[in-house]
């Protein structure tokens, strides 16, 4: 646009100067001649680059999610193709599930041999008890006999060695007591101890269970957004691993941002209207809006690392800020695509056409390939 008004100028000055001699080309008029487009030119691109700020580094980017697996499995089927859309729910691809099926019944059977222990405890906690109660009784009549001894000895009318032996048969009793007070204790805190209302050793096996179902759920892989599926890589037969990217999943709704000089800002707002041109769609001017301006970028954030911080690294030069646009309509632009976009503040709306016909021309230059073969 600046060369075609130095034309329109140049084609002016001749006609006026030289074809129609309508003024003296002199010193005067050289000078004069060659200072107005200068002093024009130069206010006229800096009213434009604060009043109708434009940038060349336009892109468009789509949200994406990195489709994974959450268990280790051979895959059966892939129900996507690549560039496929799918809707929210859809199924991408199934994980062979036998040794999950297997494992659930293996944990099934393991629950009922848990409470069929716990069964066989309560018999055992009775045994026990019909043990300590014998040995009471054992306990009970040796104690009688250790203080008949004992009377005896007393009276010098027993003899001393049986008062031994039954003040042995005494400890060895107690000490049998207590052997079996344990047991019948450690038994009822195993079998009485519960989690949930299930007895503990049934109940993580059921904590187990749930884990393994839901591990058996896992393996229908579902589609967490509606979008597009690219970078297919799976196919039936291969392994799926944990944590390991699969496919990738590309948001149906974009997002188009440009950078632009922290002094370029200050007369935009949100709600300016702006035109869009991108290399991907030569020669069409695409209207929308100032979304959102974000106000943060990298440079304002100290990373915490062991070093002290180095703020004054690349401090000469100026940080630029992300603007995001928004479109009336939806056009379907490639994600990635580059462009250059037009600001138009609120302000100089008669100085709009010049900017706007610079956009457009910009549009054009899309067209041209300029390749040497």
């Amino acid at each position: 646009m600046v060369d075609l008004i130095l034309i329109v100028y140049c084609l002016i000055v001749w006609l006026v100067f030289i074809k129609f001699k309508l003024l003296a080309w002199n010193t005067t008029s050289k000078i004069i001649v060659f200072i107005i487009p200068v002093v024009g030119i130069s206010a006229l691109v800096l009213a434009m680059n604060v009043y109708m700020p434009s940038s060349d580094d336009v892109r468009v980017y789509n949200k994406t999610v990195q489709v994974k697996s959450n268990v280790r499995g051979r895959v059966q089927d892939v129900l996507v193709q690549e560039n496929s859309r799918v809707n929210k729910g859809d199924t991408l691809f199934v994980i062979e599930q036998a040794p999950f099926i297997s494992q659930i019944e293996g944990l099934k059977a393991s629950i009922e041999k848990a409470k069929a222990a716990v069964s066989v405890q309560y018999k055992n906690v009775d045994a026990v008890r019909a043990n300590r109660k014998a040995v009471e009784a054992q306990l009970e009549l040796q104690r009688k006999r250790e203080q008949q001894f004992q009377e005896l000895v007393d009276a010098n009318a027993g003899n001393r060695f049986d008062l031994e032996q039954a003040q042995n048969n005494v400890k060895q009793l107690e000490a049998q007591l207590m052997q079996l007070r344990a047991q019948e204790a450690s038994i009822l805190a195993t079998i009485k101890a519960e989690y949930n209302g299930e007895q503990v050793s049934v109940a993580e096996l059921v904590a187990k269970l749930e884990k393994a179902e839901w591990d058996l759920d896992q393996t229908v892989i579902k589609a967490s957004i509606d979008g597009t599926v690219v970078n297919l890589q799976l196919r039936p037969g291969a392994m799926a691993l944990p944590l390991t990217d699969l496919m990738t999943l590309v948001e149906g709704r974009q997002n188009i941002i440009a950078s632009f000089d922290q002094n370029e800002l200050h007369k935009m707002a949100e709600g300016n209207e702006v035109d869009l041109t991108f290399a991907t769609r030569p020669g069409e001017i695409i209207p929308g809006k100032i979304e959102s301006i974000v106000w943060a970028s990298s440079r304002g954030q100290l990373l915490p690392t062991g070093k002290l911080p180095t703020a004054d690294q690349g401090i000469q030069k100026q940080g630029k800020y992300l603007v995001k646009f928004s479109t009336k309509e939806d056009y379907n632009i490639p994600m990635g695509a580059n462009g250059s976009v037009a600001v138009y503040t609120s302000t100089t709306e008669p100085f709009y056409i010049i900017r706007k016909v610079m956009i457009r021309l910009s549009a054009k230059f899309n067209y041209l390939i300029l390749k040497a073969h």
